[in-house]
């Protein structure tokens, strides 16, 4: 799944690397020149590789830390249903699978839909806060 974006990505950048390098080659007769570019392409290629894997772990944390949101909600109804009421256990119940499910949108969210997948998470996030706030 993460893996996917990262392959499309660096398969795109090293294409364009080594297009960029064949016909740098096919333009300089100077070998000392053919040193320089092969440098830079090496050096291009690092960067985007640590650009790319930086955003990779940004998204991870980003999603590591709504997991743990989402987490700490469903421990917190999980507590408040032991104390409630027969009337209340299935409203509780119901929320408690609401974040459920955000929780495997989130668990099965890649980089190319995190923003998507936040935002919907996020929403159920909010509107389990906002009936548990209007219940209390």
């Amino acid at each position: 799944m993460k893996t996917k974006f990262l392959k499309k990505h660096i398969s795109l950048m090293f294409a364009g690397l080594f297009s960029l390098a064949l016909f740098t080659q096919c333009d300089s007769p100077n070998t000392a020149n053919d040193t320089e570019v092969g440098e830079e392409t090496e050096e291009a290629a690092d960067a985007v590789g640590d650009q790319m894997e930086s955003m990779s772990n940004d998204f991870q944390a980003e999603q590591q830390e709504w997991t743990t949101k989402i987490e700490n909600k469903i421990t917190e109804l999980e507590s408040d249903m032991e104390n409630a009421s027969a009337e209340a256990k299935p409203e509780i119940q119901e929320k408690i699978d609401k974040l459920d499910q955000q929780m495997d949108k989130l668990e099965n969210s890649t980089e190319d839909s995190w923003q998507d997948v936040k935002g919907e998470v996020n929403q159920a996030f909010e509107e389990v806060d906002a009936e548990i706030d209007s219940n209390s």
